[in-house]
């Protein structure tokens, strides 16, 4: 399974069980708002992220992800650069 996936998987499953959002219904471009997220739930998937995939993802960086893809990019980049 590709690292993409498995972060995908994983916000899926949090955002079922917290916000009873199936993330397969929601289209990519999708607001973290329109998935009913406010930045306590997006620090939680940070959170959840962060100790996963053992990265750190910045507070501002986090504050200023609007989408869905934005938050997976966001996410891609601190996994490349730990990698790195």
């Amino acid at each position: 399974m590709s690292v993409d996936v498995s972060i995908r998987d994983d916000i899926a499953d949090f955002l079922l069980n917290h916000y009873n959002v199936d993330l397969n219904s929601v289209p990519a471009d999708a607001t973290l708002e329109d998935l009913g997220l406010d930045s306590l739930g997006v620090l939680s998937v940070a959170d959840l992220i962060e100790t996963k995939y053992d990265i750190s993802l910045d507070d501002e960086r986090i504050a200023s992800v609007k989408t869905f893809s934005d938050l997976m990019d966001l996410i891609r980049m601190k996994i490349a650069e730990s990698a790195g």
